[in-house]
C-alpha cells in the first residue's frame, strides 16, 4: 500500500487552517451494484469485512466513476452514469468520493491532489484483486474535469495493467503543457478523451489513442453564451451518459488531423468509430481525431 498525504498549501488572512489532506482516509469508495443501486455500501482498503460482505460480484465488470472539482456524492456524475449502466446491465459501479479535497474553492489546492487520489484508487483496485478475485480487465475508470486527470493516474499507478480508460472533458487549468500527472495515451492500453469545451475548462489538445470532438470540442449546442464554459464542460458527462444508453450511439469520423478541427471542417479519412459506449472501445479500436455533430438537446445522438 502506497500512503501519499497532502497538506492545502494555500491559506487567505484570516482563515482557518485547513486539515491535512490523507487519501486512504479521505477518499470514499462508494460501491453501487444492481442489488443496491441507489444506497452505496462503503469498501474500506484494509476492512476485509466491508469488501466480502458486500454486493461486490467478482462476476460483474467493474467500472470506477470519479467526479471533478466541487464535486460529491451527489454529483451529476455519480447518479446519471451508474443509472445508465444499471439499464442496460449487471455492473459494480465503484464512484471515488474525494469531495474533502476537491471541494476547496482554491482550485490549485484540488488540483494538486489528482495523483494523491489515484495512489488510494489504485491501492483499492489492488485490494479488491487480491480479496474478491477482481479482474482488473475488466475495469474501465472514467473520469470528468479533475476526476479524468485522477483516472489517468490511476493508469499510472496500476502500471499498464488497465485496458481502457475514458477522460471527460479532462480539465486545462493548470494542466498545460507537458504536466506530468495529466491523463495521457500511456495510462492504459486505449485511453479515450470526449472534448467538448476545450480551450477553456477542458484540453483542447489531443492527448488519448483516440479524441473525440463533437462539434468540435468548443462550444455545445443549447449551452448558450456560456462564458465560463460551465455548460460545455458538463455536456461530456451527458454525451458520455447517453451513449450507454443509445443503440446506435455515437459515431465520430476520422479527421485527417488535429489542424481539421482548429480549423472547423473535419477532412474525413473514411475511419469510423464509436464514441464511448458500453462496453467501450479497447486496444485495437481505431485511433486518431475524431469529429461528430450532435443534437442541440437529447437525445444528442439524433444528431449523429
Amino acid at each position: 500500500m502506497r500512503l501519499v498525504s497532502y497538506r492545502m498549501p494555500y491559506q487567505l488572512d484570516g482563515e482557518k487552517p485547513r486539515r491535512e489532506f490523507v487519501p486512504e482516509r479521505d477518499t470514499r469508495f462508494l460501491l453501487y451494484t444492481n442489488s443496491n443501486p441507489e444506497v452505496p455500501e462503503v469498501l474500506r482498503n484494509g476492512d476485509v469485512d466491508s469488501i466480502v460482505r458486500s454486493s461486490f460480484n467478482r462476476n460483474n465488470p467493474t467500472r470506477m466513476v470519479i467526479h471533478g472539482w466541487l464535486g460529491s456524492q451527489d454529483s451529476e456524475i455519480n447518479r446519471l452514469v451508474r443509472s445508465a449502466l444499471f439499464f442496460t446491465g449487471n455492473y459494480n459501479v465503484i464512484y471515488v468520493d474525494w469531495s474533502v479535497g476537491a471541494q476547496d474553492e482554491f482550485y490549485p489546492n484540488s488540483r494538486q491532489l489528482v495523483y494523491a487520489v489515484a495512489a488510494a484508487a489504485s491501492n483499492m483496485l489492488d485490494y479488491l484483486s487480491r480479496n474478491v478475485d477482481l479482474n482488473k480487465r475488466d475495469v474501465v475508470v472514467v473520469g470528468h474535469s479533475l476526476g479524468a486527470h485522477v483516472a489517468g493516474n490511476v493508469g499510472k499507478w496500476q502500471s499498464g495493467e488497465l485496458e481502457t480508460i475514458i477522460g471527460l472533458d479532462p480539465a486545462l487549468p493548470f494542466f498545460a503543457g507537458n504536466a506530468p500527472d495529466r491523463i495521457r495515451s500511456t495510462d492504459a492500453d486505449y485511453v479515450e478523451i470526449i472534448h467538448t469545451n476545450g480551450g477553456v475548462l477542458g484540453f483542447m489538445e489531443p492527448i488519448g489513442d483516440a479524441d473525440f470532438y463533437p462539434n468540435f470540442g468548443r462550444i455545445q449546442p443549447s449551452c448558450g453564451p456560456d462564458a465560463g464554459g460551465s455548460c460545455a464542460h458538463a455536456r461530456a458527462v451527458h454525451f458520455y451518459v447517453e451513449s450507454i444508453l443509445s443503440r446506435n450511439g455515437f459515431v465520430g469520423q476520422q479527421c485527417e488531423s488535429f489542424q481539421n478541427i482548429r480549423d472547423g471542417l473535419c477532412n474525413v479519412t473514411g475511419v469510423t468509430s464509436r464514441m464511448g459506449g458500453e462496453p467501450p472501445n479497447a486496444a485495437g479500436a481505431p485511433e486518431g481525431i475524431f469529429f461528430l455533430q450532435t443534437a442541440n438537446s437529447f437525445p444528442f445522438a439524433a444528431g449523429c
